[in-house]
């Protein structure tokens, strides 16, 4: 093992593509969120591992949950280097989800105060007795991340991005 240098510098990326969704038979959020958790903590502290787990077990569950185009694929790609960490997740929708999952989006990413916000939607969630939809926030709120959506080729392309400066 190699004892020289920062090892917060080191790149590392990650792609995982599995299709169709329709074949998985299990926990793939959990096992693709642990499997980059172990990979990053050969370079970087826990906390940074843990964001990484916690991002991608969110919004792969999402797509397993929410997924419409059971046929079609899923891709996660995974980049950290000493600036950012970036997790991308990407599936087939329709256009109509698309819009319902940037709308969600705009919400979140346009909220003056993100810790509000998941107060807020926590309180009117407990009196409907409503359950879910509160990672996304949460991920913004605690975790810190800049979430973004976008549609390209009948793909949805969510991406979460933490800034690294300062987490050496």
């Amino acid at each position: 093992m190699s004892t020289g240098g920062t090892r917060t510098q080191t790149a590392v990326g990650a792609s995982i593509y599995i299709s169709p969704l329709d074949h998985v038979a299990g926990d793939v959020a959990g096992l693709l969120g642990n499997f980059l958790f172990d990979l990053l903590g050969m370079f970087y502290p826990r906390q940074i591992c843990s964001k990484a787990n916690v991002v991608v077990i969110e919004l792969v569950t999402n797509v397993m949950e929410h997924c419409t185009i059971r046929d079609g694929a899923l891709r996660v790609d995974l980049k950290i280097d000493g600036d950012d960490l970036i997790i991308t997740v990407a599936n087939p929708v329709t256009p109509d989800v698309y819009e319902a999952v940037k709308n969600r989006f705009t919400v979140i990413a346009e909220a003056p105060d993100p810790k509000k916000l998941l107060a807020d939607t926590v309180k009117e969630r407990r009196v409907d007795r409503a359950k879910g939809g509160l990672g996304l926030m949460r991920l913004t709120a605690e975790s810190k991340f800049r979430l973004t959506a976008e549609y390209e080729q009948g793909f949805l392309i969510v991406k979460a991005q933490f800034p690294m400066r300062g987490f050496a």
